[in-house]
């Protein structure tokens, strides 16, 4: 797909905040679509990574969960 002038975005425009936001999001897109290409694993990973979970004294009783 070529790009067009309508395709491009001018970030000068806006605040630097806004521009952080933006590089963040491209970041998140770009691990979203390349995970897809390596399996569910990955995703499960990147997704605690987001959003930065410390499950060092997570425990799962799976008979518990089985009783429901």
């Amino acid at each position: 797909m070529k790009a067009n002038n309508q395709d491009k975005i001018d970030l000068e425009k806006l605040p630097i905040e806004a521009r952080k936001e933006i590089v963040d999001f491209y970041k998140l897109l770009l691990k979203k679509y390349n995970i897809e290409k390596n399996g569910k694993i990955d995703d499960v990973d990147i997704f605690f990574k987001n959003y930065d979970l410390d499950l060092a004294s997570f425990k799962f009783d799976r008979e518990k969960a089985n009783e429901r």
